[in-house]
């Protein structure tokens, strides 16, 4: 492509691992390099012209115009396309090795992938949490793997739930088919007669007792009962992943806002120092002096801009305040799942139940029907 890049490595190549996640980064120009080896345009003008292809003027008289990329460089498409070609690369050296891990370049949405995304924590944050120092970002991530860990889970769990209850439905709508109750019943009579002590025989029927309350008190007498509660649970699944979605993506815009609103706070004596400065030749010579953080403190002006107070000030207490507010919210949110889990795990016991019987009662069937023959 004629492009020059810059790219730094960063590796485990200290005496105690170094960095946990060997990568590397790559600094791609969107200007481009002329033949003769100097910097060429990175945007050209393309004029607007009316029907008569004559340059339409602005309210000044100015010629209207739009700025037009010389390259393709800095277009999403192009960056897609190296993400996925870079995807490729990797996935085809550990098929090579094989290894059967594999990388995607898509979000989690784009894949199709019902998850939470976590933050990013940047080498400040890693090198804080190798040392043992717990940092906001790196509890964010752990509440959100912890999270997708028992959505994975929960999920898993529902479908399972689903699929056996179109069984159980499909296997109740047959003639003279037992109910929910008669399925219960058989089993735990089949473990009784099987039973060698009248111990096994009371905590069967305790297990019994307590199966049967369950459904009781639930009011869950039928199928439809079973697929109505296991649908409730699955719908308020995704409403708290919603919601602590939001949040997730609020907290992180918080954390950014704290974090340039300190970068901000460092770097604006050396703003009002150049500043000071009226001669233009010290003023040019400061600025190149601290060219890197005058940068850091334009791009912070500039993510700002828009909450500043009339009178420059930032709402800085009023962000923290909310951060934690979030916080709690999302600890409460992932609270609630567990009653959720608990009750599912009810569901599976009597799942287990009412299959191992529905097996007791055909392996009858099928023997009755052999002393006949």
């Amino acid at each position: 492509r004629g492009m020059v890049v810059d790219f730094a490595v960063h590796q485990p190549d200290k005496e105690d691992g170094g960095i946990p996640n060997p990568h590397f980064h790559v600094l791609c120009p969107i200007r481009p390099i002329r033949e003769d080896g100097k910097w060429g345009f990175k945007q050209r003008r393309v004029y607007r012209l009316d029907e008569d292809g004559n340059r339409i003027p602005d309210s000044n008289g100015k010629p209207l115009f739009d700025a037009v990329p010389t390259t393709d460089w800095g277009s999403p498409e192009t960056l897609e396309h190296w993400w996925e070609t870079w995807a490729d690369l990797c996935n085809a050296k550990f098929e090579e090795k094989g290894l059967p891990c594999r990388i995607d370049h898509r979000s989690y949405l784009r894949q199709g992938l019902d998850l939470l995304p976590t933050v990013h924590e940047g080498p400040a944050v890693r090198q804080m949490e190798a040392r043992g120092i717990a940092t906001d970002k790196g509890d964010l991530n752990r509440w959100i793997k912890a999270t997708n860990a028992l959505l994975n889970d929960l999920k898993r769990r529902i479908a399972a739930l689903f699929g056996w209850l179109n069984e159980v439905r499909e296997e109740l709508s047959k003639p003279q088919a037992p109910t929910l109750a008669d399925l219960l019943g058989a089993y735990y009579g089949a473990r009784n007669a099987g039973a060698w002590s009248n111990k096994g025989k009371v905590g069967n029927l305790q297990k019994f007792a307590d199966t049967v309350n369950y459904l009781t008190e639930q009011k869950l007498y039928t199928v439809d009962d079973l697929e109505a509660r296991v649908t409730s649970h699955s719908e308020r699944i995704e409403e708290l992943k919603a919601s602590m979605g939001g949040k997730r993506e609020r907290m992180e815009e918080l954390k950014d806002l704290l974090e340039q609103a300190e970068r901000y706070r460092e770097r604006k004596p050396i703003y009002d120092q150049m500043n000071a400065i009226h001669r233009q030749g010290q003023r040019e010579k400061f600025k190149a002096a601290h060219e890197g953080e005058l940068r850091q403190f334009y791009m912070a002006r500039h993510k700002l801009n828009g909450h500043f107070t009339p009178e420059g000030k930032l709402p800085l207490t009023k962000w923290r305040a909310e951060y934690g507010q979030l916080q709690q919210a999302y600890q409460e949110e992932y609270a609630a799942y567990k009653p959720i889990r608990e009750d599912l795990m009810k569901l599976y016991q009597v799942k287990s139940t009412m299959d191992t019987a529905r097996r007791q009662q055909e392996q009858t069937q099928y023997w009755d029907r052999d002393m006949e023959r």
